[in-house]
């Protein structure tokens, strides 16, 4: 039997899908910001979104140039469960504390986010 998933604020799939689309866009500004004061003469990176079957993967990259291409975390397109990238291909979803937060929580899901990718579990 499947697992149901269910997200805690009730959303529903357009609410999850509009968080999710401001999630990737307050990621982006953040890595602006950063790289703006702490990196000035190196090219900024910026999240991308390679979408799946059930996830959103989102992977971290330079704007300009090739360059290096990392996960930067997960978000489960169902309700909108932001997850840290047990790899490339896979979030990591073991354990009561897999779940870092979801895009429609009051922050937007911002309390998961860090410039390197998604927080280790508190």
């Amino acid at each position: 039997m499947a697992t149901q998933h269910v997200n805690p604020h009730g959303a529903i799939s357009e609410e999850i899908e509009a968080n999710f689309d401001t999630f990737v866009e307050r990621i982006n500004e953040n890595q602006a910001e950063h790289y703006r004061t702490k990196f000035p003469t190196l090219s900024p990176e910026h999240v991308v979104v390679a979408p799946g079957r059930v996830y959103w993967k989102l992977i971290r990259q330079q704007i300009e140039g090739s360059g290096q291409r990392t996960v930067y975390g997960f978000v489960r397109k169902v309700d909108g469960a932001i997850f840290k990238a047990a790899g490339w291909s896979a979030p990591f979803v073991k354990g009561p504390t897999a779940i870092r937060g979801y895009v429609t929580d009051e922050g937007n899901g911002m309390d998961a986010a860090t410039t390197y990718g998604i927080r280790y579990a508190r």
